[in-house]
């Protein structure tokens, strides 16, 4: 599988407001400035060949293929959880006393019900034999479903998570889902992991429905070519 790349800003609903300007200001004309509430990671786009692996594992009885994407998975954990340079939302070097928590997003009881269990949490475990994290699978309860809704209720989809352990207080987690579309639903698991005192580091999915494409300071700082 490919390397993870970043996604969030192709996530309407994980950007936030970080200036306003009514006026020209130096350089930056008027307008808006957003930023992302926090990095996620992805190992492609929803298209093609990874979007049947998923549909494979999640509707197609293929639970053996939770093992390869694990695999696929695990090095977006590690790169959330290290220090990288000039990036200070993402966390710090974990050590053997501080572990990394692994919440999967959880499924509605009807889809439980459909597939036999909750995939995600699946993921989870795989990815705790790999020594990635250790799994906090919350008693977790949507306020809504997605079906139907327009972007700005998916906007403010709220999840109750119940009672979390003890040792979580505190601690790091990475939330982990198998497609961002909006990005509604982890910032939904984000705000209520924060608000119960667990520091949130990023999101891991295995696939994006969009992929950012090059920013414009990308684009002007690149060479041409012919």
């Amino acid at each position: 599988m490919a390397p993870p790349q970043r996604v969030e800003t192709a996530c309407d609903a994980l950007l936030l407001l970080a200036d306003a300007r009514v006026r020209p200001r130096g350089n930056d004309p008027a307008g808006v400035d957003l930023a992302p509430l926090m990095p996620v990671l992805a190992l492609g786009q929803y298209t093609g060949a990874l979007q049947r692996i998923i549909l494979a594992w999640k509707n197609g009885g293929a639970v053996h293929l939770a093992g390869p994407i694990a695999a696929g998975v695990a090095p977006a954990i590690t790169q959330l959880t290290a220090r990288q340079p000039g990036d200070e939302r993402l966390g710090e070097e974990p050590s053997r006393h501080d572990p990394v928590w692994l919440v999967p997003v959880p499924s509605t009881l009807s889809a439980r019900l459909r597939r036999g269990e909750a995939h995600t949490a699946h993921l989870t475990r795989q990815l705790e034999r790999a020594d990635a994290g250790r799994t906090m699978r919350l008693r977790a309860r949507p306020s809504s479903g997605q079906d139907g809704h327009d972007a700005r209720e998916r906007r403010r989809r709220r999840i109750a998570i119940g009672t979390l352990p003890a040792q979580a207080r505190g601690g790091r987690a990475v939330i982990v889902d198998d497609v961002v579309t909006t990005g509604s639903t982890l910032r939904a698991m984000h705000d209520a992991l924060t608000e119960a005192g667990v520091q949130v580091v990023g999101a891991v999915v295995v696939a994006a429905a969009r992929i950012p494409g090059p920013s414009v300071h990308d684009m002007l700082s690149s060479p041409w070519q012919d």
